[in-house]
């Protein structure tokens, strides 16, 4: 009976369950943050371009605002020239900050955007809807003229979101930055470029 017991036991522990190991959680890619909407447009000679950044403002974020923290997107925008058989050649490049601070005692957002380091456009707001479409929706900003752009090449505006990494399990690193999206200038209006005498 004693040599029978040990193999009893080690059929009873192979056939008990095995525990599932632990999976660490990873980011849902439908909540990862995008790029998308942007259009790009030529008026009076200079480059507008427009877009709107989606899945960015998770409960973190949300939190972060309300505590009064100034919280801040970060975006980067290049006009690039089309070159066959080469990458693309950046012909310029901006960064596009949008920013809210949540003064908790006139319950008014402070709402600031910054092309290049320099305030473009300020405004507030008590409206939580407004001011959420103030951080992720930049609407026709400037990005310079045309008038020192040879009107026979290609070009085109691609966008991207930068944002700080966040950590899973404390160390695994989350890189929430959004892929570059791309949008075609149009053609350049004739009376821009007409030819000099």
């Amino acid at each position: 009976m004693r040599r029978i017991l040990p193999g009893l036991a080690l059929l009873i522990v192979l056939a008990s369950p095995v525990p599932a190991a632990e999976e660490t959680p990873s980011p849902d890619p439908v909540s990862s943050p995008s790029i998308t909407g942007l259009t790009v447009e030529i008026r009076d000679g200079s480059v507008l371009a427009s877009f709107h950044l989606l899945g960015a403002l998770d409960s973190d974020t949300r939190t972060r605002i309300a505590s009064g923290l100034e919280t801040t997107f970060d975006y980067r925008v290049e006009l690039v020239r089309r070159r066959r058989f080469w990458p693309d050649a950046r012909v310029r490049q901006h960064r596009i900050l949008t920013s809210v601070k949540f003064d908790s005692l006139s319950r008014q957002y402070g709402l600031t955007l910054k092309l290049d380091g320099e305030v473009e456009r300020s405004s507030t707001t008590d409206r939580a809807e407004e001011m959420e479409q103030w951080l992720t929706a930049v609407k026709e900003i400037s990005l310079g003229t045309i008038s020192d752009l040879p009107p026979e090449g290609e070009y085109a505006v691609r966008v991207k979101a930068d944002f700080p990494p966040r950590f899973i399990l404390l160390f695994i690193p989350w890189d929430r930055d959004t892929a570059w999206v791309r949008g075609p200038l149009p053609p350049f209006p004739v009376t821009e470029h007409e030819p000099r005498p």
